[in-house]
């Protein structure tokens, strides 16, 4: 019953992920055209009620799971060849890869977007890094710091989704250094030709689809995996707006790293981050009960300390460091609906974040 009908998890049941693209917008936190905007004004295109509308063909659900949070756009095209034979493409949309290879390039024609997703899935591409690149790129072209020479022909412009289907076979084929470049995401491409000012990406992943306040950069910059998922910052964001209050940069530190560290919980018995509304600390420890695992609270606080402080042990042994994260300027430019956000706060709490995790593994250590 919870699963599907309580209000944290209904949009996942009806609409799914897509059901973020309007309210997003509506904030002003929707990435558009390699964040140089923070809504797209053809939102309502490419929303998850137009998806719904226009092109949904199934819903799926992992085994056993009554949600069916999986989304299957039908994409129904005629033969090139022949009159009155279609082919009929079943196309998985979510809101990430909405937002990166639609708002993100510009684009608003649905089928466009649609064949650009079922072509980054076909080449095993990661759509977020596949759209981040293209819109790096476009913009690089608009800036004259790219030309024609390094895309092989194919013109980058934003929403021009046939250049965008081109751009993502050579992505895959690398016929140049440029492609190659690119391939390896726009940190090393943006070290090789320019613009890393509007490079999105954060510890070499590249960014999500949330330009929400300084919440949500800091989890693409201290989260271990540099993903949107690992503490969930634009909620932070959001709930400020809503209360009319920031957190300072220490609090929210601290935010982060609590809400991450119980990700790591939920993550080490494979729950589904949808349902994390769900599975509080007393639901997860009576699931774990039918298991033959008598653990209490304090158990659980414990080990989801020691998964992160290990985790962050292995990025420290293999050379990262939090002091030397890059942080995208464009983020700081194009102001977030809470305001400009400020590198100084971002650093500030990157410190208090560290002194954190240091704390953590040393009580680990012991």
């Amino acid at each position: 019953e919870a699963a599907v009908r309580s209000p944290v998890m209904k949009k996942y049941h009806d609409l799914g992920t897509p059901e973020n693209v309007l309210p997003l917008n509506k904030l002003k936190g929707m990435p558009t055209r390699n964040l140089k905007q923070t809504s797209f004004e053809d939102a309502q295109r490419i929303s998850g009620e137009s998806f719904a509308e226009n092109y949904l063909g199934r819903r799926l659900a992992c085994s056993h799971c009554p949600v069916g949070c999986i989304h299957l756009a039908a994409l129904r095209e005629p033969s090139e060849r022949e009159p009155y034979f279609y082919k009929t493409s079943m196309i998985c949309y979510d809101y990430e890869p909405i937002y990166a290879l639609g708002s993100l390039l510009g684009g608003s024609d649905p089928a466009g977007l649609l064949r650009l997703m079922d072509a980054v899935e076909t080449y095993g591409l990661d759509a977020m890094s596949a759209g981040v690149a293209l819109a790096w790129a476009t913009e690089a072209m608009e800036r004259g710091i790219i030309s024609a020479k390094e895309t092989a022909g194919v013109e980058l412009k934003w929403g021009g989704y046939p250049g965008y289907l081109k751009a993502v076979q050579l992505i895959v084929d690398q016929p140049n250094e440029f492609y190659q470049a690119l391939a390896k995401g726009v940190d090393a491409a943006s070290a090789k030709y320019g613009g890393a000012d509007f490079a999105l990406a954060f510890g070499g992943n590249e960014m999500s689809g949330y330009h929400t306040g300084p919440a949500a950069h800091l989890t693409h910059l201290t989260g271990s995996r540099h993903s949107h998922l690992d503490s969930a910052g634009y909620s932070l964001d959001q709930k400020a707006l809503s209360e009319g209050e920031m957190l300072k940069p220490q609090p929210m530190a601290e935010a982060l790293i609590k809400e991450e560290r119980w990700r790591q919980v939920l993550s080490s018995l494979v729950v589904c981050f949808f349902a994390r509304g769900i599975y509080t600390p007393a639901v997860t420890l009576k699931a774990l009960q039918t298991a033959g695992f008598n653990l209490t609270p304090g158990d659980l606080t414990r080990l989801s300390a020691e998964i992160l402080a290990a985790k962050y042990a292995f990025k420290r042994r293999e050379g990262f460091s939090l002091d030397s994260l890059r942080i995208p300027k464009r983020i700081l430019e194009t102001p977030a609906r809470l305001g400009p956000v400020s590198e100084t706060f971002l650093r500030e709490a990157l410190t208090a974040f560290a002194a954190l995790c240091e704390s953590a593994n040393e009580r680990t250590r012991e």
